[in-house]
């Protein structure tokens, strides 16, 4: 950063990011999400595409957008920005989606290796199966905080 950053009027730029956030939210499948554990995520079950689940890469990006909106409030605020427990609660549930689609990725990666015993090939498939429902429960959790109307903690 450089001495003249401080003068620099940061509210357009924090304005956009919250603009992204709500746009990348509202693309967001949030009707769908109105289950906590929605068995439509495992129709697809352990494909021999390596790539990770097609829908998880939208709410990848919802995560990364909130994050950068909350350090934008903390920017503009300088240290007193107030707490949103609404952001928070939002993050902590897109956190879990993220842990869970990347443990599930890796448990049908791993089911893909060759010459893989019956027992194991099973128990990723219940892992597999298992982070596919936490990935369902995490949007979930993010839906119902995402709707709650911003509340500031003290």
């Amino acid at each position: 950063l450089t001495p003249a950053a401080s003068a620099a009027d940061l509210h357009p730029l924090a304005a956009a990011a919250e603009e992204r956030l709500t746009d990348a939210v509202t693309a967001l499948p949030l009707v769908t999400a109105g289950h906590p554990y929605n068995a439509e995520a495992l129709v697809h079950g352990l494909s021999p595409d390596p790539s990770p689940h097609p829908q998880d890469g939208p709410w990848h990006q919802v995560r990364l957008l909130l994050r950068l909106h909350r350090y934008a409030r903390e920017v503009l605020h300088a240290g007193a920005a107030p707490v949103d427990v609404r952001l928070l609660t939002a993050g902590q549930a897109l956190n879990r989606h993220r842990d869970a689609s990347e443990a599930a990725a890796a448990a049908a990666q791993a089911a893909r290796t060759p010459r893989i015993t019956p027992a194991t090939a099973y128990a990723l498939g219940v892992l597999h199966a298992d982070q596919r429902h936490e990935v369902e429960a995490a949007r979930f959790a993010f839906q119902q905080a995402w709707q709650k109307r911003p509340v500031s903690a003290p």
